[in-house]
């Protein structure tokens, strides 16, 4: 109608560019009541169970009060919310002391958090975390493992992915690393600078170079002091039976054999017939699709990803991973080489100057002091892991 004017309602769409706020809810410690004389006068002998606001006209109603500022209430439920007391490790019972030294225990205690490669949900100990980071000279925000570098647990954004350095190499491949930047990022950087963040080309090494670093500044500590580590002629079961409370054991020499080159081996043969295979493919690919053929009408499924072509297995081409162990009185522990963590390298700054200096192999006892330094060793080791012969 002339001479009214109409309300336009937005649609669904452009309502969705606003993002909404999220609820956000604050809790406090301090559970006391404000004091009676900001609330005004009040009644509390006719009504023991709650209080009223006494009005000024004395012909109306008194007014209730809400829980949370009913000084009676408050008190009442003060009775039953205590703060709970902190766990006396003198007062640990056996399981509880074991279940607080045991370095298994804080990694699946560590908070629960998605990797952004593959979208499975770990703790976070077992993943590797990235923070964006400005350039000195651009300002550009680059995607850095600050988290190895400092103790400080609010760094910014993280992007987390799975400790392995196969899943490092991967996301560097074609910008796969784009695909796992969230919501979150864009809040954080904004739409111009999200279009400039940077990964680094040699992200995998770097992030080796510092969980060696790390684990090497850890360990050096136990290897001065005396009495932390103690030797040991082999990680077999005969030669460690007789220690106490045995954690780990510490190979100073390397555990790999021939085996393991000849795997290497196998590995770039299976790459290189993969890639025959695939080029082949392609160069054939229009007599072997269906969807190519002139007669054809119909478009592809989404699911469709071309015509097949023999490749491997890929449970035999990546087999579950398997780590060195040993028993000990009836368990297994882990047996960890120096060595193929560390480098030649890394382990020759280990020892050098040490009491353990030409010692072939050494126990590490539990105790609550050494459980990062076990972290670390099971980090660094997951992160090397390769499928072994």
């Amino acid at each position: 109608m002339t001479g009214r004017l109409s309300l336009r309602l937005k649609s669904c769409e452009s309502l969705s560019r606003y993002p909404f706020p999220a609820q956000c809810r604050r809790y406090s410690n301090d559970t006391s009541a404000p004091p009676s004389d900001a609330l005004g006068p009040l009644d509390h002998v006719e009504h023991q169970h709650k209080s009223f606001r006494l009005r000024k006209d004395k012909t109306s109603k008194p007014l209730p009060l809400p829980p949370s500022l009913d000084p009676v209430v408050v008190k009442e439920r003060a009775q039953w919310e205590q703060t709970k007391a902190q766990p006396s490790v003198e007062n640990f019972t056996p399981f509880q002391k074991k279940l607080w030294e045991s370095p298994y225990a804080h990694v699946l205690a560590s908070p629960i958090r998605r990797c952004r490669s593959n979208f499975i949900i770990l703790p976070a100990a077992l993943l590797i975390t990235l923070h964006p980071r400005p350039h000195p000279e651009t300002s550009d925000p680059w995607l850095l493992p600050v988290s190895l570098t400092t103790n400080k647990h609010h760094l910014g954004v993280p992007f987390r992915f799975l400790g392995r350095q196969l899943v490092a190499q991967q996301l560097g491949k074609k910008s796969g690393w784009k695909s796992g930047l969230y919501s979150r990022f864009t809040e954080h950087l904004g739409l111009s600078k999200m279009k400039k963040v940077v990964w680094r080309e040699d992200m995998s090494d770097l992030i080796l170079k510092l969980l060696r670093k790390r684990l090497l500044n850890k360990l050096r500590w136990s290897f001065q002091k005396v009495g932390r580590l103690v030797p040991c002629k082999s990680p077999r079961k005969e030669d460690i039976e007789e220690f106490e409370d045995v954690s780990c054991v510490l190979y100073l020499d390397t555990l790999k054999t021939r085996a393991d080159d000849i795997q290497a081996q196998s590995v770039r043969i299976i790459k290189a017939v993969e890639r025959e295979a695939e080029y082949w493919a392609n160069k054939f690919n229009r007599g072997q699709d269906p969807h190519e053929d002139a007669r054809v009408t119909h478009v592809p499924p989404m699911w469709y990803r071309g015509p097949l072509y023999p490749t491997l297995s890929p449970r035999l081409r990546f087999p579950p991973l398997q780590f060195s162990t040993t028993v000990w009185r009836g368990g297994k522990i882990p047996v960890y080489s120096l060595t193929d963590l560390l480098g030649a390298e890394g382990m020759k700054v280990l020892v050098e100057g040490s009491s353990l200096e030409g010692v072939g192999c050494v126990v590490m006892r539990r105790g609550r002091h050494n459980v990062p330094v076990e972290m670390e060793l099971m980090q660094l080791q997951a992160y090397l892991a390769e499928t072994g012969p």
